[in-house]
């Protein structure tokens, strides 16, 4: 009887030990998932100045060949 107590007790003992485990993982994964939501972000902000900047690169060139420049 004192076997299957303490094989239980172990059990829950490990269960636990799992359980925070688990939960540690879950906290990284929503931490690195606002991270990388924030980067995404920032990446779409630098993708719209880059649009501006090769709009007003192609419109130079553009103009240069027409004579303007």
């Amino acid at each position: 009887m004192k076997l299957m107590v303490r094989a239980g007790l172990r059990g829950r003992r490990q269960m636990r030990v799992q359980t925070e485990n688990i939960n540690i993982l879950i906290d990284s994964q929503i931490k690195n998932e606002g991270k990388f939501s924030a980067l995404a972000k920032s990446q779409t902000g630098m993708n719209e100045r880059l649009d501006a900047l090769i709009s007003t690169v192609e419109r130079f060139i553009s103009e240069r060949g027409n004579g303007k420049g």
